[in-house]
C-alpha cells in the first residue's frame, strides 16, 4: 500500500559537512559545501554560521542562484545565559538576521550554545545542574531581544532545544517557552537532539505543532547513545563517536512523525542534518544523498 505522499521543502546544511563555527580550521571549503548541498538533490538549503559563506549582500545571493539553492534559515548558537556575552550575542543575531533578509529566508534558528558543565551530562537529566532564577531570568530577556532583532528584518526566530546546553531536557524546554510569547517566538523541533534527551518528538509536535515553525531532521544511533549515556561521555565526544547517524538508521520514528504531520498540515520546511567531527567521518556528500533518498522512500 502507498504511503500518503507529504509534500514540505527539504533542505541541507553545512553543519551535515561538520561547520558548527566559521572560522574552525576543519571546516571544508565553502564553495565545495554550498555545490554539494545541490548535488546531493537539495534546493533548499540554510545559511550556517554567519562568516562561513561569503557576506556580501551581492555575490552572496548570487552563488545560491547559480546552484539553484533557496535559503530557508539560518542560526545563531551563543551562550544566552552569559550575561558578559550579550553584546556578542545582539551583534551576531543583527548580522544573520541582516544577512538572511537579503537570501529571502524567514527562519531564525536560536541555540544556546553548549557548556562544558553540560556537555558533561548530555542526555541524562538526572545528572545536569540548571540555571539558577537570575541566569535563567537574563536568557528570557535576551531571547526577547533576539526576538525584537529577527522580527525587525521579517524573520521569525525560532527556539532551538540541544543536548549539552541549558536548554535540553523537556523540562527545561517547556519552561523557556512558556515564558515566550507565541507569537514572537516559534519552536524548531530537532528530531535527533529530542531522541538524545530522551523527548518523544512526536508527542512534542503533538502538544505543540501550532508553534511549530521548523524542523531539523536528525537521527542518532541507538547503541551509540546507550554507551555515551551510560559512560558520562562528553557531547562532542560523543559526536566524535558518530553518535548521528543518516536518517531511518537511527531511533526517530520518522511514520509517525509524516503522520503528525500530514494530520496537522504542516507546510513549513525541515532541514536534514547529521552532526559530524570531519576529523574522524567524513562522507558527508554520500550521507546527505541517503538521507534524503530514504525519506523519499517513506512519502516525504
Amino acid at each position: 500500500m502507498p504511503y500518503q505522499p507529504l509534500s514540505l521543502k527539504l533542505a541541507n546544511a553545512p553543519v551535515s559537512w561538520g561547520v558548527d563555527y566559521p572560522d574552525d580550521p576543519k571546516n571544508p571549503d565553502w564553495s565545495l559545501v554550498m555545490s554539494q548541498i545541490a548535488e546531493a538533490g537539495f534546493r533548499y538549503t540554510e545559511l550556517g554560521p554567519y562568516g562561513y559563506y561569503p557576506t556580501d549582500v551581492k555575490r552572496l545571493p548570487e552563488e545560491f542562484r547559480t546552484r539553484r539553492l533557496s535559503v530557508v534559515a539560518g542560526f545563531i548558537f551563543q551562550p544566552l545565559n552569559v550575561p558578559s556575552a550579550e553584546k556578542q550575542v545582539l551583534t551576531i543575531t543583527e548580522k544573520t538576521c541582516s544577512l538572511l533578509s537579503v537570501v529571502g529566508a524567514r527562519r531564525l534558528v536560536v541555540i544556546d550554545h553548549i557548556s562544558p558543565e553540560r556537555m558533561q551530562t548530555a542526555g541524562d537529566p538526572g545528572s545536569a545542574i540548571s540555571l539558577d532564577d537570575y541566569r535563567f531570568r537574563y536568557m528570557i530577556e535576551l531571547i526577547r531581544q533576539i526576538a525584537q532583532v529577527a522580527l525587525s528584518h521579517g524573520v521569525m526566530p525560532v527556539i532551538h532545544q540541544h543536548a549539552g546546553s541549558y536548554i535540553e531536557f523537556e523540562a527545561e524546554f517547556e519552561s523557556v517557552l512558556s515564558e515566550l510569547d507565541p507569537d514572537q517566538v516559534g519552536i524548531c523541533l530537532d528530531t535527533g537532539h529530542m531522541a538524545y534527551a530522551g523527548i518523544d518528538a512526536v508527542a512534542f509536535y503533538e502538544r505543540h505543532h501550532e508553534r511549530v515553525k521548523h524542523f531539523h531532521f536528525k537521527d542518532i544511533d541507538r547503541k551509540v547513545h546507550r554507551q555515551v549515556v551510560k559512560d558520562k561521555v562528553s557531547f562532542l565526544d560523543a559526536v566524535s563517536q558518530n553518535i548521528f547517524c543518516p536518517l531511518g538508521r537511527g531511533v526517530t520514528n520518522w511514520h509517525d512523525l509524516r503522520e503528525a504531520l500530514l494530520r496537522h498540515n504542516f507546510e513549513g520546511c525541515a532541514t536534514i542534518e547529521q552532526d559530524i567531527d570531519p576529523t574522524v567521518s567524513y562522507d558527508a556528500l554520500s550521507d546527505a544523498r541517503d538521507s534524503l533518498k530514504y525519506l523519499h522512500s517513506i512519502g516525504f
